[in-house]
């Protein structure tokens, strides 16, 4: 079959002011000017982020709103891990690790044996975690963190870690300095170490699925891996500064956060990284989306940002309102029903990987009319049985399917000859 034209339909902008709509926006939570080092949504609405001076904040609308919990410590807090919205760990100094089983109205220290700093921590259900820290500290526990034990790296000079991920329970892998991490296939018994082949410290590491991946380090390095880990490729990021924190809500976006407030995004699996507008200097250390949409982004001195279109910057007319599309929508195809052929329209907000194809009643596939990458715009395309499918289709009833990053509808329609 062939892939027909598009038609871009997108939005002319007339020469009269406009304005930029920020949609990574700086919010206020509490309390103000101590940093904050993680963050982790575990849904559209529910999140944590803790930081300096036992700092442990929680949103329950998305980021809209914070509230302070009683952490009963002053030792900063580096890294947090919620497994649901109730079981969460937090980690940071001096070996600290506090535990919550109800949301974080009671956190609860936990002996951890050591008084090494902890700089991450991951859980993979309620029972089963691991945290790490300076000078080759690991530990792990199989009980919900009421007894923990140290894992042997084994290295043979002292490393720090600065990160941890695991895809299920006995697939992880732990950020080292100069450039090497270590990785494990058996929960932790023996850890292999590996080389990214650069000397810049590894910072962080987030999966998207048992697959794909990304870690980020300093000097604006990126590797991507789409086999769970036992090869990575370095990306291009177009930026020469530290890269702190990355979260990957699908398989082709992914956010990375670092020095001096940028934010870099990519909606293709890495080929290319674009920057993002976050109206601030200060330095971004963490960032976890929810979905491709909705994420927070937390750093130096207590700034946070927050987005609920995936960080698209929107560009309005100020006296039209004229704007970029600001939410996802796949119109009725017009004429319907259609004989050759009809108009099919659909609007994103957000740049993407847009998928458009044509099914009989039977659910088979008769026709991809869209199949790559398309920025934030209104698009109308056409389909003509004769052209676009082979052979050519009968009288009936079809359906066309748009997908957009987690985006997809799907709408019927009439061919009649």
């Amino acid at each position: 079959m062939k892939k027909i034209g598009l038609v871009y339909s997108l939005i002319l902008f007339i020469a009269i002011p406009f304005r930029a709509s920020a949609q990574w926006v700086i919010i206020n939570p509490q309390p103000q000017n101590n940093s904050l080092f993680k963050v982790q949504l575990v849904s559209n609405t529910i999140g944590w982020a803790v930081g300096d001076q036992g700092t442990i904040i929680k949103t329950s609308d998305g980021g809209a709103n914070w509230i302070q919990q009683n952490s009963g410590i002053t030792k900063a807090l580096f890294g947090v891990s919620f497994v649901n919205e109730n079981f969460g760990t937090a980690v940071g100094d001096a070996g600290t690790i506090l535990n919550t089983t109800d949301g974080g109205t009671h956190w609860n220290l936990q002996p951890s044996g050591t008084i090494n700093e902890f700089e991450n921590v991951y859980f993979s259900d309620v029972n089963i975690g691991t945290a790490v820290g300076y000078d080759t500290t690991i530990i792990k526990t199989n009980d919900g963190g009421a007894n923990w034990s140290f894992q042997h790296s084994g290295l043979t000079i002292p490393y720090d870690f600065y990160d941890v991920f695991f895809t299920d329970a006995i697939n992880g892998i732990i950020l080292c300095g100069n450039g090497t991490f270590l990785k494990t296939t058996d929960g932790g018994i023996n850890w292999n170490i590996q080389s990214l082949g650069i000397y810049n410290r590894l910072l962080s590491i987030r999966f998207y699925d048992a697959n794909i991946g990304y870690i980020v380090a300093e000097g604006g390095a990126i590797f991507n891996t789409t086999d769970g880990g036992n090869i990575w490729n370095s990306q291009i990021s177009g930026v020469t500064s530290a890269l702190f924190g990355v979260s990957c809500p699908n398989s082709n976006i992914a956010t990375i956060v670092g020095w001096g407030g940028r934010i870099l995004n990519t909606t293709n699996g890495g080929l290319d990284w674009g920057l993002q507008t976050s109206n601030t200097e200060s330095s971004l250390y963490s960032v976890s989306f929810s979905d491709s949409l909705h994420g927070i982004a937390v750093g130096q001195n207590g700034i946070m940002l927050r987005t609920t279109n995936g960080g698209v910057t929107l560009i309005e007319d100020e006296e039209n309102n004229f704007a970029q599309p600001k939410e996802f929508l796949l119109q009725q195809n017009y004429p319907n029903p259609f004989n050759p052929s009809t108009k099919i329209s659909w609007q994103s907000p957000v740049g993407s990987w847009q998928t458009l194809k044509v099914y009989d009643i039977l659910g088979n596939e008769v026709a991809t009319l869209v199949n790559e990458y398309r920025n934030a715009a209104n698009y109308e395309v056409e389909f003509n049985v004769g052209r676009d499918s082979s052979p050519a289709l009968a009288s009936g009833i079809y359906f066309y399917k748009i997908q957009i990053g987690d985006f997809v509808e799907t709408k019927k329609m009439i061919l009649l000859k």
